[in-house]
């Protein structure tokens, strides 16, 4: 048999090299990661769960401190402001409280006190501002008025102060018990218990230019003040007509 050929290696080509493309052995090696020692990482750890622990803490603090401010903003209303209501004034301040037969009665400053008109001082006058005399005197049983010289007034039942009362009224020429004379009147006869009552006028004397309508607006007021002493029981019999005035 024939020797067999020979096999010939082929020759390896070389690749043509990139341009720019440095041949293998001049490429650069990678630069070396850098070292982390274990110290540094257990102190960076630390460091973490310190900042994360006062997080806790400041939130801890923070989050029921908010939570108060909302609730107590929420539960507790806006205060409601009453304005205060003035005390009413007192129509009467600074009169002169005055007593007779245990009785009361106020008059305005501007009037003297009244004066008794004899002894044992039953009656008492004064004048009023217009000018008219004011009298009032402790009297028998409530009855029907007249003057001194028996001429009658216009009498008409009333009360005062929740007793009975005998209102009368005249405009003529008359005379008082004590001696005055009057052209008009105005007064009260009030049942203070069966055998007692208040006689309380008001008079123009003779002469005189009085104001009275004026005075008698002020003597309205004067007998709305009148005070009885609740032991004094509230008369109750049938007054006793055709008797002479006290004046």
């Amino acid at each position: 048999m024939p020797d067999p050929l020979p096999i010939e290696e082929t020759p390896e080509i070389p690749m043509p090299a990139s341009e720019g493309t440095p041949p293998p052995s001049q490429v650069p090696p990678p630069p070396p990661m850098p070292s982390v020692s274990r110290g540094s990482v257990i102190v960076t750890m630390i460091v973490f769960i310190l900042i994360f622990a006062a997080g806790v803490l400041l939130s801890g603090y923070i989050r029921p401190l908010f939570s108060g401010l909302t609730k107590k903003t929420a539960i507790i209303p806006a205060p409601t402001i009453v304005p205060a209501t003035p005390a009413p004034a007192d129509p009467f301040a600074g009169w002169h409280v005055l007593t007779i037969a245990g009785l009361s009665y106020k008059l305005p400053p501007e009037v003297p006190v009244p004066a008794c008109d004899g002894t044992p001082c039953v009656s008492q006058g004064t004048y009023l501002p217009g000018g008219t005399r004011f009298t009032v005197a402790s009297r028998g049983q409530i009855a029907f008025v007249t003057d001194a010289n028996g001429f009658a007034f216009i009498n008409k039942e009333s009360t005062v102060s929740g007793h009975a009362a005998m209102e009368f009224t005249g405009e003529f020429s008359g005379r008082t018990t004590g001696g005055y004379g009057f052209t008009r009147m105005h007064g009260y006869m009030i049942a203070v218990n069966p055998t007692q009552a208040l006689e309380i006028s008001h008079f123009t004397p003779t002469g005189a230019a009085a104001d009275f309508a004026g005075d008698d607006a002020l003597f309205t007021r004067i007998v709305s003040t009148l005070s009885f002493n609740p032991e004094i029981p509230v008369a109750t019999t049938t007054p006793i007509p055709a008797t002479t005035s006290g004046y």
